[in-house]
């Protein structure tokens, strides 16, 4: 695989800079980037659930950090 030139903080800086679609096309598409297994793709939909706990309006304060 060819090694990037990018630095993570570019990366970043350029996934701020799509537009909305476009961000939400890379979340979908990042594990296949990332080549996660679907062992592992399982475990992180599976975790999702524990996160609903602070899923409360309690909690919305925290939302945007």
């Amino acid at each position: 695989m060819k090694k990037s030139n990018l630095s993570i903080k570019e990366v970043e800086q350029a996934i701020e800079s799509f537009e909305v679609e476009d961000q939400k096309k890379l979340l979908k598409d990042l594990p296949k980037l990332l080549k996660f297994s679907p062992a592992d793709f399982g475990l992180l939909k599976a975790a999702e659930s524990a996160f609903g706990f602070w899923d409360n309006p309690e909690d919305q304060i925290y939302d945007n950090l």
